[in-house]
């Protein structure tokens, strides 16, 4: 069997996120048994050093203007519905995820990660919780079944963090952002068809320059 390895830049407050979280699992699925997917996730975080806030309030700092912001957030809702996620930019709030990401970090187990950040999705995305503090993280910790030590203040977690956005802002600017094979990069909340494309190629070994083609994606200035 043909094997891809791929490298996920994501952050949780970014609304587009877990929209490609869902259609890329949807290209690996469509792919079971002819192209073996290993993942990597690593870190971003879109507003390092920001204390948490209303989501819209955010979105109209960072974009400017009601008009573009709502028909943002109904554009998301939308494509978010069609996925299976629920968005609720009313309880939604944003703001430095490093804890997040530590936590997840802090779990030794790939699996395990997994489900831990997709809790972490559901739980800033749709049940309005307050990630952004520890005490909350830890709950889910302890829902999801982590048995690891939770690395919150770890110095080697902190550098690996910062490590893995000096390696996404080498290739692109914005997250969600996926490296397959170390060569070809999508950027943006993709279609399914267009993750399981890249996946076949990569497995056949095309040879494809970097992409440079983006789809919706947010950087440290806003979404686009």
């Amino acid at each position: 069997m043909k094997k891809v390895h791929v490298e996920i830049w994501s952050d949780y407050v970014c609304p587009w996120c877990w929209i490609a979280k869902r259609r890329f699992e949807q290209a690996v699925a469509s792919l079971a048994g002819q192209v073996e997917v290993v993942v990597t996730n690593k870190a971003y975080r879109l507003a390092k050093g920001m204390a948490p806030m209303d989501y819209q309030t955010a979105l109209y700092q960072k974009l400017g203007g009601a008009l573009g912001v709502d028909r943002m957030m109904a554009a998301v809702c939308r494509q978010g519905l069609a996925e299976g996620l629920v968005y609720n930019f009313d309880t939604m709030r944003f703001g430095d995820t490093t804890a997040a990401h530590a936590l997840v970090k802090s779990i030794s187990s790939p699996v395990v990660a997994q489900v831990m950040s997709e809790r972490i999705y559901k739980a800033v995305t749709t049940d309005g919780l307050d990630i952004f503090d520890q005490g909350v993280l830890a709950s889910l910790a302890k829902e999801v079944g982590v048995t690891d030590t939770l690395e919150f203040d770890s110095v080697r977690v902190a550098s690996e963090i910062a490590r893995d956005e000096v390696e996404a802002n080498s290739i692109a600017n914005g997250v969600p952002l996926f490296l397959l094979n170390g060569k070809t990069f999508l950027s943006g909340a993709r279609e399914a068809v267009v993750f399981e494309k890249a996946l076949r190629d990569a497995a056949v070994d095309v040879p494809v320059a970097l992409d440079e083609t983006e789809g919706v994606s947010c950087g440290i200035d806003g979404c686009h």
